[in-house]
């Protein structure tokens, strides 16, 4: 299942870098892996591939991890089925857990089971795979305000100011399962999101908008994750067009 455990309040502001999905069914080697938030990256984790495949392309994870139970038999020839539909540029490096099999394609590495928090720092590739995609299109944000730098500007700012007290407004809705709450507060965000051009955003608020008006409990929880990391990625790079960076480059 997707883990439907009550997100606490977060602040995950700081320097995002991967997006990761374990699919796996073990509570502790999931909690080992989860310490990874500590360095910024976002973890997730699902029991199955099906729970997520509808949407595994749209959400863009640069790592998926394995369970042992994921590397043989049907979930593994539904893993390389699913992979080897992927274009190259969208594949997610990938990480299996335990021994290394021969016989197991579309997977990148093996890592030894068991792990602790400290091995669980060097998990293949982190370091060995491109950051994510920039959270914001610069030049078509750019097209949005007609050229006009100094309203792009504006618009960044009032996205800052107005971003944390949206994210606070999705997490009380998330407290009081008001459902109606969470579907309008990504509405509104999903519209600033469309206004800078900011696709990862606009995509992660758009799904989350859907589960809220579906009611489904665990996808509005596997989507607010998804949001208040995209939102942290795009509010460090607003920040440093705010502080003149040229084209965000």
């Amino acid at each position: 299942m997707v883990d439907d455990s009550f997100p606490s309040p977060r602040t995950r502001y700081i320097l995002p870098f991967m997006k990761i999905l374990v699919i796996d069914n073990d509570s502790e080697r999931i909690n080992t892996l989860k310490s990874l938030e500590l360095n910024g990256h976002l973890v997730q984790a699902v029991g199955t591939l099906s729970e997520v495949r509808e949407f595994l392309d749209s959400s863009v994870f640069q790592v998926l991890v394995l369970g042992p139970e994921q590397i043989s038999g049907d979930p593994l020839k539904a893993f390389s089925e699913w992979r080897q539909s992927l274009a190259e540029e969208t594949s997610p490096w990938v990480v299996a857990l335990g021994a290394k099999q021969d016989a197991a394609a579309g997977i990148d590495h093996f890592f030894p089971i068991p792990f602790d928090k400290i091995d669980v720092v060097e998990l293949p590739g982190l370091r060995g795979i491109p950051p994510e995609p920039e959270a914001i299109d610069y030049n078509a944000a750019l097209g949005i305000c007609d050229s006009d730098e100094d309203l792009l500007r504006e618009i960044a700012e009032i996205l800052i100011k107005d971003g944390p007290r949206r994210i606070e407004k999705l997490t009380r809705g998330l407290e009081e399962k008001d459902w109606k709450a969470v579907r309008e507060a990504a509405h509104l965000m999903k519209g600033s999101a469309l206004n800078l051009a900011a696709g990862f955003l606009c995509t992660a608020t758009q799904n989350l908008e859907q589960a809220g008006a579906a009611g489904n409990t665990p996808l509005i929880l596997f989507w607010f994750d998804q949001v208040v990391y995209e939102y942290g990625r795009l509010e460090n790079r607003l920040k440093d067009l705010i502080g003149g960076s040229a084209g965000l480059s």
